[in-house]
Order: C-alpha cells, then structure tokens, then sequence
C-alpha cells in the first residue's frame, strides 16, 4: 500500500474533506487531511507528498498563502497543487496557474470527475 500515491488534502469545511477522504481511499490512495493553512504548510514540508488539494479559503492563512509558500521551499517547490475552491474567479484561476497548479477546481463538484482529475494531476 506505500507505493501508492500520498495526497494531501487541506480542507476546512467538514464534511467535504469527508466526503473526498471516503473517495480517494476507495480509490486506493493514502490520504492525510488537515483543516487550516497553517497545518496543511506543516504538513507539507514534513510529509512531502505526492499531490496537494488544496482549499483556497481557510482559517490561519489562505490556499493561494501557503501554495505561495510552497514554491519558496526547496522540498516543497515542485510539490503537485490542485486547487479545490468555490473561489473561481477569473483572477482567482489566474492566480493558481500562476503560482503553478496543475489543476483548479471549482466546488461544489462532481465526486468521479474529482477522482478522474486528481489520477491525471498524478500523471502529467
């Protein structure tokens, strides 16, 4: 099971890192959750995993904060970022791609089309 891909979530509303949590184990990843920016930052740089999905609006400091982060460390630099957000604002896009995710997502979501896009995100 540890050759399967690690994904990390960062998400703060409840039941929607539930309801991801449930489908992306069914699909066979491991999956570590955390649900604020400051935690997901952390776990981040401990954890190095393989993708981060990643919530844009969140208690401590925001998705595009700790992406921005990300790409200031050394480690964590490269680290795959899907965003996951109800924030889908032209500029809000813009601002993900620019800090470098490979995919954006806008909420609410279909469950099986978020799992078709995180194995494509793991892919490229």
């Amino acid at each position: 099971m540890s050759d399967q891909p690690l994904i990390l979530l960062v998400e703060d509303n409840e039941s929607i890192a539930k309801l991801v949590e449930f489908k992306l184990k069914r699909d066979g990843y491991r999956l570590e959750v955390r649900t604020n920016g400051i935690d997901g930052l952390s776990a981040v740089k401990s954890l190095i995993p393989d993708l981060v999905v990643l919530d844009v609006m969140m208690p401590g400091i925001s998705g595009f904060e700790l992406l921005a982060e990300m790409r200031k460390n050394e480690a964590t630099k490269s680290t795959k970022v899907m965003m996951l957000t109800s924030k889908s604002r032209e500029e809000d896009l813009q601002r993900g791609f620019e800090l470098g995710v490979v995919e954006y997502m806008s909420k609410p979501f279909k469950v099986g089309e978020l799992s078709m896009r995180i194995k494509k995100a793991l892919e490229n």
